[in-house]
């Protein structure tokens, strides 16, 4: 999943239902990840289309969670979302990294 430099900055962006965002705040600040943006968000694809290509069931009412973090917290965080919040199932949520490779100010 994801490379084994351990000193590499990632940018994880996490997208749930609203109902469990709080939840995950919190995971990700005990975690020890402080960087964090929250974004509402509402579905607009037609329902059918998930249902048909991905046999997903669609909300309409979404967070997205973005946050920058360290290799070794960020690897902690997707292990609680798969154990505690079980985005391993389907119509949990989706979460992916994202390699930073520069900044710039």
């Amino acid at each position: 999943m994801l490379n084994n430099n351990h000193d590499q900055v990632l940018f994880l962006v996490v997208v749930t239902d609203r109902k469990q965002k709080d939840d995950i705040l919190t995971m990700l600040l005990d975690e020890g990840i402080h960087l964090i943006n929250t974004v509402y968000g509402r579905g607009t694809v037609c329902e059918h289309f998930f249902m048909d290509a991905f046999g997903l069931n669609p909300e309409r009412n979404k967070a997205v969670i973005t946050c920058v973090s360290t290799y070794v917290k960020t690897e902690a965080a997707l292990g609680a979302l798969k154990t505690k919040f079980g985005f391993d199932r389907p119509n949990t949520g989706i979460a992916f990294t994202m390699p930073v490779d520069k900044v710039s100010f």
